[in-house]
């Protein structure tokens, strides 16, 4: 929907992120920035990091439901000859169902006044890591800012086991496991400010997940089955 002409690659990614969040993808656009988040993890950060911020905006307005009809009028109009269902954007899939009619239209303000100045989300990666398969039943993302060096760290899986829990590590090259975090049960999402000395070694690395007693490992070293791991790698 965007005009890419002017725009570096990394300008219309951020662009294209925001507009697939915000459902503005014709469905034809959609499904292929859709295939290009199947490979890329850097895309998959832009796409998180705009939905933390237009969340952020809509938290004090109630929800309105959009009635579907509204939705198939728009489609109908804005892309005539794909217009049969419209896409399922990063909402629907989340199961949120679809943007409340007045945080649409916050979320809309906000990102124009983003496009007209090329501004970036808040959060601007410069490392990820997928720490396990995509489909395995322990799946966490995670995003490094080198600057602040904050990590945002994400669950797509399942939660630890009843009485258990997952504790994160970080191991550089054959240095021992060091302790990041203990994983807060029914939480999906986590931000960690690292130490110095952790950010430093953090690019290159490895993040892993162990299965450890309620509270974390008991040693300072994992002692459960490491269910997890990824490398850190250049966004």
């Amino acid at each position: 929907m965007s005009d890419e002409a002017t725009m570096t690659p990394g300008e219309s990614d951020m662009v294209l992120a925001a507009e697939y969040v915000l459902t503005l993808l014709s469905p034809t656009e959609a499904a292929a920035f859709e295939d290009r988040l199947a490979r890329e993890p850097s895309l998959r950060a832009l796409v998180a990091a705009w939905a933390d911020d237009f969340v952020a905006m809509t938290d004090g307005i109630a929800e309105a439901r959009v009635p579907p009809r509204v939705w198939q009028a728009i489609h109908q109009r804005l892309w005539p000859a794909e217009a049969k269902a419209p896409a399922k954007g990063f909402w629907a899939r989340l199961g949120l169902g679809e943007f409340a009619a007045g945080a649409a239209l916050a979320a809309m303000f906000a990102f124009l006044v983003y496009q007209s100045d090329l501004l970036t989300p808040a959060f601007q990666p410069d490392f990820v890591a997928e720490i396990g398969e995509e489909t395995a039943p322990v799946h966490f993302a995670a995003a490094f800012d080198a600057e602040t060096g904050a990590l945002r760290l994400k669950r797509e899986g399942q939660g630890a086991a009843e009485g258990r829990s997952y504790h994160l590590w970080l191991i550089a090259g054959s240095a021992a496991p060091v302790s990041v975090l203990v994983w807060p049960a029914n939480s999906s999402k986590q931000d960690v400010v690292l130490p110095a000395s952790l950010a430093a070694v953090l690019p290159g690395a490895t993040l892993a997940i162990s299965d450890e007693p309620l509270g974390g490992s008991p040693t300072g070293q994992p002692t459960g089955a490491v269910l997890a791991a990824g490398q850190v790698i250049a966004s």
